[in-house]
């Protein structure tokens, strides 16, 4: 941390010698919340700048770049995009490093922290804007950031939440990590985290909650009922096969500064406006403007429908192969998060893989958990070798990568992706035959 901080104390200076500053980030969560983080900076010291947030970089972005550039959240992979940037350029990713930047990079891998846990490029993005003016008071984003990469609060993340603690941005308590405040009964009911039987079924929600006599607001649960929910939602989880209680009982993160006060429902808005193309309305909510709040929320909730409707599509339609599972879709919405809490809450026992056929181009979100990566996995480095394989390209996390691939080459991407997995996760069977895809499902 101590030689990140001085890299980051280094490229802070360097920016605040810049007129004016174009910001080009990721748009989902933590995208959202690194640009917010560099443009709240630099409005504070004066310095103008554009934003604009996009779901991946190419070389559509290179048009038009006349003054300084900053990459947020993306860069780190695309070294021959980002040496074509003629101006001062400046990279703060967390996504594994691809070959060499010339210009000033910043990513926690190459200080030995890692990014797909202990750093989000909100974070990065931080270790920078905390040199460049009086900003502790934006921790809060930062860990927002974070929980939308679904990291953990360890290592540099730790150092960023005590630092919130202490400066006031942030109160933590424990309980229940909803990212809904409001009547228990109601929250549960229309929660998709945790993603348990009962969800979407109010009846069943009644009756689990009469059973352990819990009432009143989630955010504001007595110890006794608090401690009875949080047994009874362990257990469920267990019985699902599922790793993800400690995801759900923990550290409650409020935030004290921002329009939204409940963390997890910020991240819940920031992907929403992200999924639906309007990314620049998160930013909105990130720079604390409460006037868009209800639009976002409204949002939100359609989205949450939309992934409520591919989980049922998961369960009817995925498929298994040797080593991974895979979803077909067509025209869906919501792959990522469809991905992660089938990872997380149904299928736990091989990566999951969705492929979303849309506008002529089949995006690709694969998704492991810890278990997976103990053993081996690396989705960045099996996404992006398959997805190259067939004409696309792809990267990310080890336990969390994406990659878009042409039409028509969904089958032969499987295949490859399957032996390359197989290959990480059981390096002994090197050089078996490719496996044949299962007929089984959920």
């Amino acid at each position: 941390m101590k030689r990140l901080d001085k890299a980051a104390e280094s490229i802070a200076r360097a920016i605040l010698h810049c007129e004016s500053m174009r910001v080009i980030s990721h748009n989902d969560a933590d995208g959202i919340t690194s640009a917010a983080l560099i443009c709240i900076a630099l409005r504070r010291a004066g310095i103008p700048f554009q934003a604009t947030l996009l779901n991946r970089l190419d070389e559509s972005v290179l048009a038009g770049l006349d003054c300084p550039v900053v990459f947020c959240d993306m860069g780190s992979g695309k070294p021959e995009i980002v040496s074509r940037v003629k101006e001062d350029c400046f990279v703060l990713d967390h996504h594994r490093p691809v070959g060499n930047m010339e210009c000033m990079h910043l990513n926690p891998h190459l200080f030995g922290i890692d990014g797909a846990f202990e750093l989000s490029a909100a974070g990065t993005v931080y270790s920078v804007v905390r040199h460049m003016g009086e900003n502790s008071d934006l921790a809060g984003l930062a860990l927002v950031g974070a929980m939308g990469d679904r990291q953990a609060m360890i290592g540099a993340n730790r150092t960023i939440l005590d630092e919130a603690v202490s400066s006031g941005a942030v109160e933590v308590r424990a309980g229940l990590k909803m990212a809904q405040d409001g009547p228990v009964e109601e929250v549960f009911a229309s929660s998709i985290e945790p993603l348990l039987d009962y969800v979407g079924d109010r009846d069943a929600v009644r009756r689990f909650l009469q059973e352990l006599r819990v009432s009143g607001h989630v955010e504001g649960l007595e110890k006794g009922d608090l401690a009875r929910l949080c047994t009874a939602i362990t257990l469920k989880l267990l019985m699902q096969g599922s790793f993800a209680a400690d995801s759900i009982v923990g550290e409650v993160i409020r935030l004290r500064h921002e329009v939204v006060e409940n963390s997890l429902e910020m991240v819940q808005l920031l992907n929403a406006c992200g999924n639906r193309d309007v990314p620049g309305l998160g930013l909105q909510i990130c720079l604390r403007d409460e006037s868009v709040l209800p639009e976002a929320r409204r949002m939100a909730a359609e989205y949450k429908d939309h992934i409520l409707r591919e989980i049922v599509l998961l369960r009817e339609k995925s498929r298994a192969m040797k080593n991974i599972r895979y979803l077909k879709m067509e025209n869906g919405e919501a792959g990522a998060i469809v991905s992660g809490l089938g990872i997380r809450y149904l299928y736990t026992d091989m990566p999951l893989i969705t492929l979303n056929h849309k506008d002529d181009m089949v995006k690709i979100s694969a998704r492991g958990n810890k278990p997976l990566i103990s053993q081996g996995l690396d989705l960045s480095v099996a996404l992006r070798k398959a997805a190259g394989a067939v004409g696309g390209a792809g990267g990310g996390h080890t336990i969390a990568s994406g990659a878009s691939i042409p039409p028509g080459s969904e089958d032969r991407f499987l295949a490859l992706l399957d032996e390359m997995v197989g290959e990480q996760l059981h390096p002994a069977e090197k050089g078996a035959e490719p496996s044949a895809e299962g007929e089984g499902g959920a």
